[in-house]
């Protein structure tokens, strides 16, 4: 009974070990993103060239999920006369490459975006992710997370046209 006893446990802890463990480089990384747990709300300023303004309330809610591994936000905007949106983001700490890694999901899209950034001081920046060979298929956007203060957040997104970013909508934020 004790060599099926040793074999059970010697496989329990290969899988663990398989799992990668806990990585407490990730865990104190994410913890410098700890203000953006809670609930957000404010305005969401679009750039609309040569149109009507267009201004909507937005809505941010970010929690530490999966065992404190990643933050999710889940966050809509509400425009007038249109339906209001539905987005997932999911932030992560890759130690290995030393950067903040993302999946945003969202409903206009039936694949996720993929950005990684790293954070300096109070601000996170996050660009679309190189594929596999190191080029960007598509579109180059730019995220930026400026924490003003445990209760401000300025947020940017900005497409790269040419060798020029053009920033889509900013977004400020209160707790």
């Amino acid at each position: 009974m004790k060599p099926v006893i040793s074999f059970v446990l010697l496989g329990i802890a290969s899988l663990a070990v398989a799992q990668g463990g806990h990585d407490s480089k990730a865990a104190d990384a994410l913890k410098k993103l700890s203000v953006l747990e809670g609930d957000w709300k404010g305005k969401q300023n679009f750039n609309n060239p040569g149109g009507p303004a267009m201004v909507g309330d937005i809505t941010l809610h970010a929690h530490a999920v999966i065992g404190g591994r990643y933050f999710e936000e889940l966050l809509s905007t509400s425009l007038p006369g249109r339906k209001p949106t539905d987005s997932r983001h999911y932030i992560g700490f890759d130690s290995a490459a030393g950067k903040f890694k993302a999946w945003w999901f969202n409903d206009t899209s039936n694949i996720p975006m993929q950005l990684e950034g790293t954070l300096d001081g109070n601000k996170l920046v996050l660009m679309t992710s190189p594929g596999p060979d190191g080029t960007i298929a598509g579109p180059t956007f730019r995220a930026t997370y400026d924490f003003a203060s445990d209760h401000a957040l300025n947020y940017v997104l900005e497409l790269k046209t040419g060798e020029d970013w053009r920033a889509l909508f900013h977004s400020n934020y209160t707790k």
